[in-house]
């Protein structure tokens, strides 16, 4: 597996590249946007083309672009809505400028308007967003499952995925480990993770599955909250995730580590190196 961090661009796009090389990242993830804005600002094609040239010198691939949080795919609003649709969009357009190949986007919520109004709220905007430009496929992520939020279950995933048939090529899952735990599918042991990609395999399919984010957690099983702490120091517990990281068919997908927020370069490379250990 290509392991990696998310990179802030805080000092520029090639900047960001600094601390994926000290840490010797084969992958990395980076915003599209401010991650809690709607504004954004527009693409500096020379710092883009120095971006890509310095990537493929270091042979970091792929690259992989996560929307901002404000996106709700399935909201009743329209207002709402449309913005998403735009930020999505927006994602797909500057992916290819960047030589990203993924853009991994959080579903969202149908703020009670109703499970099925979301599935086709999202499948929606997601058709809609890709229109933007050929090539770059959207990752949905699956949530921890809290308020009235889709896609904390297989199930969710299966539904969104059967109205986007059309587009399949171009549409693809992304799985949290912390999200997965906070859902209730219990990771901590190898019988655990089996039982989910045999969930995973059964309603989606394992060949949907392009990039799993590496997150331990501290809260309960089930809790439908969303806690990232250090691997192998919460609940999923080293073991885990030596299961995920060695499961068979998965070798060649992006693991991205997000754990936790405002991390040092000590922390992630430890992170880094506990997930290392057991690959």
């Amino acid at each position: 597996m290509r392991l990696g961090v998310h990179v802030g661009t805080a000092g520029g796009l090639v900047k960001s590249l600094e601390r994926a090389e000290a840490l010797g990242c084969e992958t990395i993830q980076l915003f599209s946007g401010n991650p809690n804005a709607w504004k954004r600002s527009s693409v500096n094609h020379s710092a883009a083309a120095e971006f890509v040239d310095k990537t493929i010198q270091l042979d970091i691939h792929p690259i992989v672009l996560h929307t901002p949080y404000l996106l709700n795919l399935a909201s009743p609003d329209d207002v709402i809505w449309l913005k998403s649709v735009d930020a999505l969009s927006d994602a797909v357009e500057r992916a290819p400028i960047l030589g990203a190949e993924i853009i991994v986007t959080h579903i969202g919520s149908h703020r009670g308007a109703g499970y099925e109004l979301g599935v086709g709220r999202i499948a929606q905007a997601v058709r809609q967003a890709l229109e933007a430009a050929p090539g770059p496929l959207i990752a949905l992520e699956m949530g921890s499952g809290s308020g009235d939020t889709i896609g904390w279950r297989f199930e969710h995933i299966a539904d969104i995925m059967n109205e986007l048939d059309d587009v399949n090529q171009r549409v693809g899952l992304c799985i949290d480990t912390a999200h997965l735990w906070g859902a209730g599918y219990d990771l901590s042991s190898a019988q655990g993770v089996d039982r989910m990609f045999g969930l995973l395999k059964q309603h989606v399919g394992l060949e949907r599955l392009k990039i799993i984010h590496f997150n331990d957690t501290q809260v309960e099983l089930g809790s439908r909250r969303d806690r990232h702490y250090h691997i192998g120091e919460g609940k999923i517990g080293i073991e885990g995730f030596r299961a995920i990281i060695n499961y068979p068919g998965i070798a060649n997908l992006p693991g991205i580590i997000e754990t936790p927020a405002g991390q040092t370069l000590e922390e992630d490379r430890r992170n880094l190196g506990a997930l290392r250990s057991v690959s």
